[in-house]
């Protein structure tokens, strides 16, 4: 039996097991409610500002989020359909603060999944208790193709050092822990047998954040670059398999990003629901318009199928399987942008402008289509995959 009850505001401490009940999901999401609310307000301020939501990831990470789907003993071990629902209201809340809540849970399951014993001890319940997590293998001259990777480590006595930048980061102006891919010098394997992954903490001799990107949307997400100059490394926090590395959180960042596109949506349905019923054009309510009356059905219909389609990313998640993953990504998020736009058209200047959430909401939408894999590839594989 599950026994889940606020102790010290952190409503996770008395979980002792992953099959909670329903009415204990609802009490968990009631719980990340209320951080909504606090969260919603400061969100217009992190999108105009690029401000890193120090105070969301703290709050959460007070009340026990940053561990909640670390598998156990780690942390909490919740199952993916809770997850989904928790990143699907960070996002309606604040985009940036639920991206960077998917790179800390991808990125600890890629550590619990490939790490040794005493890694997962030493971090996992670091990450689980509110050191963010990060993940670094984009580079400037490879983007994400990783066969050309030009950051390089090399074992001298106890340590790695490891020379190189990764750009593109999320995280990079905050996360403590980050998992980043390097080539082995002077190793004759092959790719990709010739990658390893190193976890290299925020402060390590040789580390340092370089420039910071300003994107079009997630503005808080404190992109950026990592310097690696001579940067020192434990030997015992090397992981010999680097692209397993990185897939193994792939699949959890791909449903993340799913959930996050998904919540964009809905909150532009209720933004657009409320707005046609307050909006008075010539004397009548702006819903009673034959086509906004159009564009209202396309948004319900096609939100009602990306809830149907996250449910079914869900079940390729717990059966892992990659094929299926791609295709709930590549739907929900390009469909997301299809609802967005629905929205702007709905509300015309007032959408545009900044009186209403929907420009930003829009911005955002557009960066699940570039991570864990941008649409354009993730299609090209499927395609590949539905081939054989």
């Amino acid at each position: 039996m599950v026994v889940c009850r606020m102790i010290n505001t952190n409503i996770f401490s008395d979980v002792y097991s992953p099959c909670m009940s329903v009415s204990e999901e609802a009490l968990i999401l009631k719980s990340l409610g209320e951080l909504s609310k606090r969260f919603s307000e400061r969100a217009g301020r992190v999108d105009r500002e690029g401000l890193f939501p120090e105070d969301n990831l703290r709050e959460l990470s007070d009340n026990g989020y940053l561990g909640a789907f670390i598998p156990r003993p780690y942390g909490f071990g919740l199952g993916a359909s809770l997850y989904v629902e928790v990143v699907k209201e960070l996002a309606k809340a604040c985009a940036s603060t639920a991206w960077l809540y998917v790179v800390h849970c991808a990125a600890a399951q890629s550590l619990y999944a490939c790490g040794s014993d005493e890694q997962r001890e030493r971090y996992l319940r670091r990450a689980a208790s509110g050191k963010l997590m990060g993940l670094a293998a984009t580079e400037v001259a490879t983007g994400s193709g990783i066969s050309g990777m030009e950051t390089r480590a090399e074992l001298r006595g106890d340590v790695y050092v490891l020379n190189g930048a990764k750009s593109f980061i999320t995280a990079a102006h905050g996360a403590h822990i980050f998992l980043v891919v390097a080539r082995m010098a002077n190793s004759d394997a092959p790719f990709p047998k010739n990658l390893s992954a190193f976890i290299v903490e925020r402060g390590a001799k040789g580390f340092s954040a370089g420039q910071r990107f300003e994107p079009m949307g997630m503005r808080g997400i404190g992109w950026g670059e990592l310097v690696l100059r001579e940067c020192e490394v434990p030997r015992e926090n090397v992981i010999s398999d680097g692209v397993r590395t990185i897939n193994s959180g792939g699949h959890m960042g791909m449903l993340g990003a799913s959930a996050i596109s998904f919540g964009l949506a809905e909150a532009a349905l209720e933004v657009c629901r409320r707005h046609v019923k307050e909006r008075v054009v010539g004397g009548q309510a702006l819903g009673h318009r034959e086509g906004v009356k159009a564009m209202l059905s396309e948004m319900g219909s096609s939100v009602e199928a990306m809830r149907q389609v996250l449910r079914f990313g869900v079940d390729a998640f717990t059966r892992d399987s990659y094929p299926d993953l791609l295709k709930v990504k590549g739907f929900i998020t390009e469909t997301s942008l299809r609802v967005l736009d629905l929205a702007l058209r709905v509300t015309g200047a007032h959408g545009y402008s900044r009186l209403l959430p929907l420009e930003r909401y829009y911005r955002d939408a557009r960066a699940p289509l570039l991570h864990f894999q941008t649409l354009e590839t993730g299609r090209n594989v499927l395609g590949s995959i539905l081939q054989t």
